[in-house]
Order: structure tokens, then sequence, then C-alpha cells
């Protein structure tokens, strides 16, 4: 007997020895938010974004280029009647810069311009959406770990009854008023809730190591959990949500700002149907230089300062006439892009209007059967009670025992998951409104 209460004893410590520093649902949602890799990446993404939404990007400003080349050449020369006879090199240097900027281009700057800032917050309610799921993934499995710890906790007070059981049992078949039937399958269920808690004990460690993944923290980094596995219920309006859902989701906003860039795709390829009028000017210097023997004098020839400069200045005003219809082509090809994206944002309203209702429905349901099984919570755990007391003075069997003993393991496990399943309807509810980040970040 000894044995049985050693290794219940041990179940015991080993499931209050493996946390150690504190964590609470915001602290996890914060340690998320600063080491998720997916953030870090859409955060990389906004910076590029940010960075090329400049004029100079657009092509407001001008373009300045400078060039330089060097060039040297040897000749061997053995004819007689040549001015310069045996062996000659000459050099040139020219350096020169070109200025280069387009003054009109059908108003191509001011739309790139525009272009760029809505890919800037295209990027931007990328990122938030990226930011949006982490917090979901964070608070479901926050309080999946805690769901996992309950159903520990319940598992681990089933044993301690199981244990002592067990232990009032073997007294009586010591003292012969009980058979060794009885002890065998009190012996039994004692192992049995002891195999269930090791299982539950692995479902927790599991819902753990899922978490620290979550946070991008060590895997086997242990935490206590200092929040409870409660849900209040939420007063809910179903048309305050659509409404609050139909101009805050993210993920709608993000396609009407797909929408206004195949606009600003349309209105450049509008402008190549306008004339492009640039101004170009620059400078180029070249010197010259030439070393070699008179054949005549036999004198040494070298001419090293012949310069020359020259200077330019222009407009050009292009005009595409004709080019087979492709900027046609290409604009009517935009605007039915655009029209498919009207159609596309419909859709997504319509659907993203389904999927909220369900929700809500879903979230009506779950608290109403999270209130019923609170109820039966307490009649469990009242009859578990009462069926202890008769047990010990025999007014029931440890047949009849054992089936309330599981009747209120299941009503816990069930009570337990109506709450964790009330908790992830609201959180849905949350994310399609636009507000996750608010609520679930706010001091």
């Amino acid at each position: 007997m000894k044995f049985y209460s050693t290794i219940i004893a041990l179940l015991l410590l080993i499931s209050g020895a493996f946390a150690q520093d504190n964590l609470s649902l915001k602290d996890a949602i914060e340690i998320g938010l600063k080491n998720n890799y997916k953030i870090q990446v859409a955060g990389k993404n906004v910076e590029i974004a940010e960075r090329n939404n400049n004029w100079l990007e657009a092509g407001a400003l001008p373009s300045l280029t400078a060039n330089s080349s060097y060039g040297l050449n040897w000749s061997e020369n053995n004819n007689p009647t040549s001015f310069i006879i045996g062996t000659s090199e000459s050099s040139n240097l020219s350096v020169g810069a070109d200025l280069n900027w387009v003054l009109f281009n059908g108003f191509k700057v001011k739309i790139s311009k525009d272009k760029l800032q809505y890919l800037q917050e295209q990027s931007q309610g990328n990122a938030a959406v990226v930011v949006e799921n982490t917090i979901q993934s964070i608070i479901l499995g926050y309080y999946n770990a805690l769901l996992q710890q309950e159903k520990l906790t319940v598992l681990s007070e089933l044993v301690k009854v199981s244990v002592d059981r067990f232990n009032y049992v073997k007294q009586k078949n010591e003292l012969g008023t009980t058979s060794t039937f009885d002890l065998l399958q009190v012996k039994n269920a004692m192992l049995t809730d002891s195999t269930n808690f090791l299982m539950q004990e692995l479902a927790f460690n599991n819902a753990l190591r899922n978490l620290n993944m979550l946070m991008a923290v060590d895997v086997e980094k242990k935490f206590t959990l200092t929040d409870k596995l409660t849900h209040e219920k939420q007063l809910i309006s179903i048309d305050g949500l659509k409404s609050r859902m139909l101009s805050n989701n993210q993920t709608l906003k993000n396609q009407y700002i797909n929408k206004s860039i195949l606009q600003k795709e349309k209105g450049l390829m509008r402008a190549n149907l306008f004339p492009v009028l640039s101004f170009n000017a620059g400078g180029n210097q070249t010197i010259n230089g030439f070393k070699g023997t008179s054949r005549f004098s036999n004198e040494e020839i070298n001419t090293s300062g012949n310069e020359s400069f020259t200077y330019y200045a222009n407009f050009t005003l292009t005009f595409n006439l004709f080019n087979g219809h492709k900027t046609h082509r290409a604009f009517n090809n935009l605007r039915v892009q655009e029209e498919i994206a009207s159609i596309t944002s419909t859709e997504m309203e319509l659907t993203l209007t389904n999927e909220l209702i369900s929700t809500v429905e879903l979230y009506k349901a779950r608290t109403a059967i999270l209130n019923l099984t609170n109820e039966s919570l307490k009649s469990a755990e009242l009859n578990l009670q009462i069926a202890k007391d008769k047990y010990q003075s025999g007014s029931i069997s440890s047949f009849e025992f054992r089936d309330i003993q599981m009747a209120y393991l299941n009503t816990a496990a069930t009570q337990l998951e109506a709450v964790y399943n009330a908790i992830s309807s609201n959180t849905d509810i949350v994310r399609l409104t636009g507000g996750i980040i608010e609520e679930f970040t706010k001091n």
C-alpha cells in the first residue's frame, strides 16, 4: 500500500513542479508580438514600403549622371613616306555629365506617389493581419494550456479520492469485512485514474510547448499561468457588430486598398496616352594627347593639351501615336480587373457578414451551454461529496461510487471545455470586428 501512495505522491509533485516564471495572458501577447518571426518579416516589408514612398521614387526629381572614359593607343609605323616613323602613342580622356528631367508625363508622378502611399498602407495592413492572427493564436494557445491545466487539477483531485478509497478498502480487507474482489476493483480504478493523470499531464506539457512556440521562446521554458479559465457573457448587438466589422475588419480594409492600387495602375496606363515633355542638358570635356618621333627632324613630338568642350540643352516632346493599341488594351484590362476587385469586395463583405452572424449565434449557444454546465458541475460536486459519505457508511457499493466519480469527471471536463469554447467564439467576434489588437494590447 505504501508503494501506491508513493506513486501518487510523486504524480502530484510532478504536476506542481514544472512551472517557474509567472505568465499572464497580457505578458504572453507582449512577448509574442516582440518575438514572433512572421511579425518581424512583416515589419521588414513595411520598412521597405516606407522607404520607397517618396517623390524621388515617383519620378518627381531629375536624374543626373556623370561619365568618364580614358583611352590609350600604341602604333608601330615603318612606312618611309610617313611623317611619323617608329613607335607612337595617343591618349584620350573624356569627362561629362548629363541631366534628364521629365517635366510632364500625363501626371504620372502624382499618380505614382499615390500608388506608393497605397502600397505602404497595403504592407501595413498585411502586417496588421499577421499581428491579429498572432494575438488570436496566443489567446487560444494560452487558454488551451489553462484548459489542460484545469483538467489536470480535476484528475489530481480524482486521484486523491481514489487513493483514499483504496486505503479504506485495503484496511477493510485486512479486517475481513470486504472481499478481495472489491479491493481489486478499487485498485484498478486507482490505476486507471493514475494513467489518465499521466496522459493529461502530457497534454498539458504539449499545450505549454505550443504556447512557447507561438511566443517564439524556448519551447522548454516553464511558466506558471496566472490568469483563470473564466468567461463573463458579453452583451452583443448584431447590428453594431456588423457596422464595426464593415469599417474595421482588417482583411476587408486590405481589399479596399487593393482596389485603390488598381485604380492608380489604371491611371498610370491612361497617362501613356498623353505626350511626354522632358528637358535634357549636359556637358562633355575631351583632352587628347600624342607622343611620337618626326621622320624628318628626328625630334620627339609631344602634345597633351588639346582640349574640347561640348555643351547641350534641349526640350524633347514625344507622343506615341500608334503602338498596335497595346496601351488601350492594357487600360481596358485594368478596368476589368478593377471591376473584379469591386465584385470581390462585395463578395467578401457578404462572406464576412455571414461568418459574423454564424459566430455570434455560436457564441450565444456556447454561453448558454456554459451556464448549464456550471449548474451541472455544482450538482456533480455535491453528488460526489454525498457519495463519499454514503460509500464509507456502506449505503452504496464501490461500483455505484465509481459511476458517480466518473460522472463528476466528465461533467468537470465538459464545463471546462464550455468555458474555453465561449472564449474562443468571443475572440473570433473581436477579430472579425477589427478590435483584437486594441482589445488585447491596451493597458
